[in-house]
């Protein structure tokens, strides 16, 4: 194999993967992080991480669509309650990494990996994120709201 071979692989190789990842990290109109499916945080119920301090998955039987995402939930209950009041329960930055966006970058969230503060839910893609929130939540809030702002 020849190097322009080998640099044409590489590039096609990136290229592909690049498209894969934009494809399964689409963002809806509102700004909602969604999956391949058009379902915001991967289709894990929102209104769980208030009620049961636990990510639980959700259920095509119990669906709300809001801010150009499907909103899935692990009970009727759950679903009837987001779908009257969607910003009690929707994450900050909607559904992106707050670290990751306290550092000008959107990065769908993980929804294993979640805190509440002051009454929100605050989402990130690794472990590490929740633990600097940890740290300083207002500062990392304050950085994540500017760049949010922009975009």
């Amino acid at each position: 194999m020849t190097i322009d071979q080998n640099l044409t692989r590489r590039a096609f190789t990136f290229g592909t993967l690049t498209l894969a990842w934009a494809a399964t990290s689409a963002r809806a109109d509102g700004g909602i992080a969604l999956d391949g499916q058009g379902r915001a945080i991967k289709g894990y119920d929102t209104r769980a991480y208030f009620t049961e301090s636990t990510a639980k998955l959700g259920s095509d039987a119990h669906t709300v669509d809001w801010n150009g995402a499907t909103w899935q939930f692990a009970t009727a209950e759950d679903a009837a309650a987001f779908a009257e009041t969607p910003q009690a329960f929707a994450p900050q930055f909607g559904g992106y990494c707050t670290r990751a966006m306290s550092f000008k970058r959107t990065v769908p969230a993980d929804p294993e990996v979640w805190r509440i503060h002051d009454g929100k839910l605050y989402m990130f893609a690794r472990p590490v994120g929740g633990t600097k929130f940890d740290e300083g939540p207002e500062a990392m809030i304050a950085r994540a709201q500017a760049f949010w702002e922009t975009l």
